[in-house]
């Protein structure tokens, strides 16, 4: 609560008239004050600053004591005579003099209590102006970094459509469009804990590093591990991000995703009817360190019929009137129902009319995009040094195995080819998928059957980190040739371990199998695909110019 300080100086403004220089007398005689500053009545303005506790003292009604007064804590003596009409008019106190020495100092208290008190409001309401007026300066500053930073945004593009809402000023969820070299698509939603500014300046280096990776075509896996590197080093201990990334290829039948924290995106027909829920088997972005941090990708086959819903767990958690959560099944009958292009804006009133006036409590996010051919035009690349053939060898030991992430590497010493441009991800996902097998069933002795219920799954990669971390003998070597004339990659991919089995060519079905997916996408993707030495040896062409 505010108190009033010890008075030391009192100011007195009085006229000339003998009225004022009796009270001034008894006044001083009182000794209201350490020290009294008496000033000319003249030289008193209804609208000044005043510096200290302030006493005007007048004989007569003059046109002065009518005026509003900047500090209406002032005390004003006059003669009995005048008071009731002064009273009127005047908007601080009043004495009617003479008056009893008690009265008179309890006036002179409560005045001096009130001008105190009217200062220090005057000086907090001050103080809260010039902050208000530098929050409002450095949050314009803000908008327009965002404005900037996202200036590169894809949203017009003219498949995809998207319902960004934030609960504050600024918006903790983000969702990035950027088209790629070879007509591909790429697109994240992310979304930072809490909402308002803070997290949103995450929004900054995420989309920093998302558009300049996609001006590269880097691989799905990449763009991640480079998010969570720069995420991990950034974020205080108390925030991450969940993210869920995607790659739609140029005809758009394959779409490559990770997703880490976030709901499951929906994979829907034209009729509404979901297919795929493709869930997040990953932490989200920021909490992991290098070292830690899983990369790897999925891949689903997708029609020109369906369609995609991306969206923050601030959708599925939207509040009705009733206080009621939307949640998922509602979700998915509001898609079944709004399928269709057409529909987007229906289903968003749809939303609307559940949350009524109920405020958000949360950032809400949605994008639906369609798995059409993205009709985007593959871009030229000048300038670029014509690439040497070559072969290149590495052969890893079990130390080697445990430390490095093998297929990244291997990616950024091809990655220099001009003709790489759009084709990282499809490349990242064949050789990830060769070496995961010679590592996982050659030298760990996994089986994938043990993926087929969640706690087997669960426990394959738990299985899996336990025993590379126990791992003390064995090699994986891989080789690539490149053929400069056919611009041709050729990977062959050994291993030192137990024989497997390699299954039967072509069919492989993994409708109802939660693994399998990833020997589907080499017999469809990769060139003149063999399994040699009892399974211990895989190789493999692709070629570079293909669509």
């Amino acid at each position: 609560m505010l108190q009033p300080a010890q008075q030391i100086v009192v100011d007195i403004y009085a006229d000339e008239s003998e009225f004022s220089r009796t009270v001034l007398a008894e006044l001083k005689r009182l000794e209201i004050a350490r020290r009294i500053k008496v000033k000319p009545f003249t030289a008193w303005r209804a609208n000044k600053a005043l510096v200290h506790p302030t006493i005007v003292i007048s004989a007569t009604d003059v046109a002065e004591l009518h005026k509003s007064l900047r500090f209406p804590q002032q005390l004003l003596i006059v003669p009995k005579a005048l008071a009731n009409g002064i009273w009127q008019r005047w908007q601080g106190d009043t004495i009617a003099w003479p008056e009893s020495v008690e009265v008179l100092f309890k006036r002179l208290q409560l005045m001096a209590h009130g001008f105190n008190t009217a200062r220090q409001l005057n000086a907090v309401r001050d103080s809260l102006i010039w902050h208000t007026q530098r929050v409002e300066r450095e949050h314009e500053l803000v908008e327009h970094i965002f404005r900037n930073a996202l200036s590169r945004n894809f949203t017009h593009y003219k498949h995809i459509r998207t319902l960004l809402t934030p609960a504050s000023k600024f918006n903790g969820d983000l969702c990035l469009i950027a088209p790629g070299h070879l007509g591909n698509l790429y697109v994240l939603m992310a979304d930072f804990t809490g909402h308002g500014l803070a997290p949103a300046t995450g929004a900054l280096p995420l989309s920093q590093a998302f558009f300049a990776m996609a001006d590269r075509s880097v691989s799905v896996a990449e763009m991640v591990i480079e998010f969570n590197y720069r995420l991990n080093r950034l974020l205080p201990s108390d925030m991450f991000c969940a993210c869920f990334l995607l790659e739609l290829s140029a005809n758009g039948e394959w779409l490559t995703y990770w997703n880490g924290g976030m709901p499951p995106a929906l994979v829907f027909g034209s009729d509404g009817i979901v297919k795929h829920r493709l869930t997040a088997q990953h932490m989200a972005l920021g909490v992991l360190t290098v070292e830690e941090f899983d990369s790897q990708v999925a891949t689903i086959r997708t029609t020109k019929d369906d369609a995609i819903a991306l969206f923050t767990d601030g959708v599925i958690e939207m509040l009705s009137q009733k206080r009621e959560f939307l949640g998922m099944d509602a979700l998915e009958d509001l898609i079944q129902t709004y399928p269709k292009r057409d529909d987007f804006n229906t289903l968003i009133s749809e939303l609307e009319n559940f949350r009524g006036n109920q405020p958000l409590h949360d950032d809400l996010s949605l994008a639906i995009l369609e798995c059409r051919p993205t009709g985007l035009v593959r871009q030229q690349h000048d300038g670029e040094v014509e690439a040497l053939p070559f072969t290149f060898t590495t052969e890893l030991q079990a130390d080697e195995l445990k430390r490095i992430d093998v297929i990244t590497a291997v990616l950024g010493i091809i990655g220099r080819l001009p003709t790489l441009h759009g084709h990282r991800t499809t490349i990242y996902l064949l050789l990830a998928e060769v070496f995961n097998n010679a590592l996982e069933h050659g030298l760990l002795g996994l089986d994938s059957r043990m993926k087929n219920d969640p706690e087997g799954f669960a426990y394959y990669y738990q299985l899996r980190i336990e025993r590379l971390q126990e791992l003390e003998s064995g090699s994986i070597s891989i080789a690539v040739r490149y053929d400069h004339a056919q611009n041709y990659l050729h990977f062959t991919v050994r291993n030192s371990g137990r024989k497997w089995e390699a299954p039967a060519l072509p069919a492989i079905d993994t409708t109802h199998k939660p693994y399998g997916r990833g020997l589907d996408l080499l017999q469809k993707l990769a060139h003149d695909l063999r399994w040699q030495n009892q399974g211990r040896e895989v190789s493999f062409g692709y070629q570079l110019t293909a669509g």
